[in-house]
């Protein structure tokens, strides 16, 4: 199965396949006790100036929303036609605007430079001759003192079997990702090992480990 065609088929399937919570767009950190990349990334950007934020394979767009009330200029991407149309959705519920276009981000080249560059749970769908390619155009799309935020599954935990319906492509904790920031500030650095996965209410229970980073770019 295409990788777009099978998140075109989770994301139709719920009226919020991510954040059925109601409090999904909170700009208070402590309002995300189990999402450690929302909650962090709210807390270093608490008091700096609103940019532009770039989230690649937003989903249905949950953290281009949060940062576009906040005062961000939010430009979302992703692979599904259906993640898509429900990011622009959502965002007119909430009185924002994302630009948000169907693209995919192994060729998806950035317009410009951004403060803040998200690629939550997208690299391990990117083969690993890509991930690298990828992690630099994140980079180079990054001004100076801006921050890249990260999530992906590690190889410390197998592919669930109800996820390998779609190529996957985990990294090792000393991988590609951690050792393509090694001249940048971790402003967050964490392995989390066989944490149960609670946000697909279609799936059997099962674990993910997952590499969570937040660098921030080295001023010129």
């Amino acid at each position: 199965m295409e990788i777009s065609d099978f998140f075109d088929e989770q994301y139709g399937s719920e009226p919020r396949y991510w954040w059925r919570d109601k409090i999904r767009y909170s700009s208070d950190p402590g309002a995300y006790p189990t999402s450690l990349l929302t909650r962090e990334t709210l807390r270093l950007i608490a008091h700096q100036a609103a940019g532009r934020v770039l989230d690649l394979g937003a989903g249905e767009g949950s953290d281009s929303i949060r940062l576009a009330l906040l005062g961000y200029s939010a430009d979302a991407v992703d692979i599904s036609e259906v993640g898509v149309e429900k990011i622009l959705k959502f965002a007119k519920e909430e009185g924002v605007y994302v630009n948000a276009e169907v693209a995919d981000v192994v060729t998806y080249e950035p317009d410009g430079q951004y403060d803040i560059v998200i690629c939550n749970g997208v690299l391990h769908y990117i083969s690993d001759d890509d991930k690298e390619p990828v992690i630099k155009r994140m980079q180079m799309a990054t001004r100076p003192g801006g921050i890249n935020v990260i999530s992906l599954w590690s190889t410390h935990t197998p592919v669930p079997e109800c996820h390998t319906v779609v190529p996957v492509f985990c990294d090792d904790e000393d991988g590609v990702i951690v050792r393509s920031y090694g001249e940048w500030t971790k402003e967050l650095l964490r392995f989390e090992r066989d944490k149960s996965e609670t946000s697909h209410s279609r799936m059997p229970s099962h674990t993910h480990s997952h590499i969570k980073l937040i660098a921030r770019k080295p001023q010129v």
